[in-house]
């Protein structure tokens, strides 16, 4: 604005010193001034050149800067276009399996659950096929054995003649059944029917231990003591006296009546030295504090 303001004012003053008319005789420093005015005129319109040609030089910058700007922007949305499609794929490409791998899982877990109740509901049928074949083994080691013939009513057995009377077999199988069953009096009223009907039965002995076994878990240890006894008394060749040499000995101990069963274990060790009772007596006999074998006896003073 300024340089143009000046170039206005040289424009009047050349035109007011052209104006003078010359008739009045131009002077000397008129004419310089009018050389003046016109150099500073050709410098000022170099100038205008000079900053015209340098607005322009700058307009060319600044709408190349916009072009760049603009084509920098429109670089970047489709990068970020292709950024965001990129990314959506890939997220859709990696979701797509866990999707189905959670599908998966679901189904595997269902199935887990299912395998489960079906293995439950497998133990508790094998659980009871295993009670059964448990059963069914003592009914055929019951028939198996050899019944003895019935005894004659001079031997206590039961008179000819008595079709109620079960089978000695079928009797000691139901003694079996129900002491099994935890039903231990009815156990014991046929296990006693066994022992009045078939005395001499090879099942005798293992019904009468039977019978000890029930009053020793019942806690009547006395009663229990005396059911074994009965089996060393009665049946003293058969197998099973061993074991009711032991558990009469741990039914006096369990009744409180140590002496008696330290009597009764040394006397199991003394008869049978080479049966595992023997050995499980030699234990007992540790726990209690007691040597194996009973003191030998003082000898008898001769009278004078």
């Amino acid at each position: 604005m300024r340089i143009l303001r000046s170039t206005v004012i040289i424009s009047l003053l050349f035109a007011g010193s052209a104006s003078i008319n010359p008739s009045f005789g131009a002077s000397k420093e008129i004419m310089e001034l009018q050389r003046d005015i016109a150099q500073l005129q050709s410098q000022m319109q170099a100038l205008q050149s000079s900053q015209d040609q340098k607005l322009a030089a700058i307009q060319a910058l600044v709408t190349q800067s916009l072009d760049a700007a603009v084509k920098a922007n429109t670089s970047v949305s489709v990068l970020a276009a292709t950024v965001n499609q990129t990314l959506e794929r890939e997220l859709n490409t990696r979701m797509t399996p866990i999707t189905g791998l959670a599908a998966k899982v679901d189904n595997t877990n269902n199935d887990v659950a299912e395998v489960r109740n079906s293995v439950a509901d497998l133990n508790s049928s094998l659980n009871k096929i295993l009670q059964k074949l448990g059963d069914l083994n003592d009914a055929v080691k019951v028939l198996q054995a050899p019944a003895a013939a019935p005894p004659v009513a001079a031997g206590g057995g039961p008179p000819p003649g008595t079709p109620q009377t079960p089978p000695a077999a079928v009797l000691f199988s139901n003694g079996v059944r129900d002491q099994n069953g935890g039903k231990f009096d009815l156990a014991i009223s046929e296990f006693t029917d066994f022992l009045k009907f078939y005395p001499e039965d090879p099942n005798a002995a293992s019904a009468q231990l039977n019978i000890g076994e029930i009053h020793r878990q019942q806690g009547k240890t006395d009663l229990a003591a005396q059911d074994f006894d009965a089996i060393i008394e009665r049946y003293p060749a058969s197998d099973i006296t061993p074991d009711a040499y032991f558990m009469k000995g741990m039914s006096l101990k369990e009744s409180g009546k140590k002496t008696d069963a330290i009597a009764t274990f040394r006397s199991l060790i003394a008869k049978y030295p080479r049966k595992d009772q023997a050995s499980q007596a030699k234990d007992q006999l540790r726990t209690m504090g007691v040597s194996l074998t009973a003191p030998a006896a003082a000898p008898a003073r001769r009278k004078k």
